[in-house]
């Protein structure tokens, strides 16, 4: 004769299968621990040359004999040397360190760098960043005259007072950098070498700066005004000289 289960009876053995499952998942689980360990992989398919970057890792749980990289610092910034699967393992022999920056290969072509310490409240060097284009005037006796023109920034470099610039970021000292004890690390052409080597304690320094849509050549405004006198040279002799006179309309 068949006796049927009771309640508690019926509990007492799904009790024990629930038992008997949770104690097989956990069995599985601790043998996974031991026999296998997490390493950092890629997330996605990228070619060789990318630069990797923290969306393109993820962790991968490989067997304890399969070696990897495990600290995210050794993969950062670095370049891959070969086309990389969705889920592959990073090793150390598949990357390769970025090339580095040498501050000649940042001069535009046809120019050539020149350090340009500013005066005083002159040129409002804190506001400028990497790649700006500005004219530089002179104000004298004189009057207004134009030592450069087309000038790019490349950087600002700190003095005694301020912070130096990391070795081949020098934009990055143009945020921190104060007082007089600057100098801007510009990009001319040659020709304006000497007139701005030639800056006098007695002339006040400005910039003309122009806006990011006029990079250009083609589109820049220029600034200078019409001229109304014309240079003519007078030769008497051994001797020069330069008169100016009235130009017509």
């Amino acid at each position: 004769m068949n006796k049927k289960l009771t309640g508690s009876t019926t509990a007492a053995i799904s009790m024990f299968l629930i038992s008997g499952v949770f104690a097989s998942v956990l069995g599985v689980r601790q043998v996974e621990r031991v026999t296998t360990h997490e390493v950092l992989g890629i997330a996605g398919d990228w070619p060789a040359g990318a630069s990797v970057e923290p969306a393109m890792i993820r962790k991968i749980r490989v067997d304890k004999q399969i070696a990897g990289v495990k600290d995210p610092s050794h993969l950062l910034g670095k370049r891959l040397a070969s086309d990389k699967k969705n889920g592959e393992i990073f090793r150390r022999n598949d990357l390769t360190a970025p090339p580095r920056s040498w501050l000649a290969q940042q001069i535009p072509e046809g120019k050539v760098l020149y350090t340009m310490r500013p005066q005083a409240g002159a040129i409002p060097h804190s506001q400028l960043r990497n790649g700006d284009l500005f004219d530089v005037l002179a104000t004298g006796p004189e009057g207004v005259r134009t030592l450069a023109r087309d000038v790019r920034l490349i950087g600002v470099m700190g003095g005694q007072n301020s912070r130096q610039a990391p070795t081949g970021n020098l934009a990055l000292a143009s945020r921190t950098a104060s007082g007089p004890k600057v100098s801007m690390v510009v990009a001319i052409a040659p020709e304006y070498v000497y007139p701005l080597a030639s800056i006098r304690s007695s002339d006040v320094v400005s910039i003309v700066l122009h806006g990011s849509q006029h990079s250009a050549p083609d589109s820049r405004i220029r600034i200078e005004p019409a001229p109304t006198h014309r240079n003519i040279e007078i030769v008497a002799g051994l001797n020069k000289r330069q008169v100016a006179v009235p130009m017509t309309r």
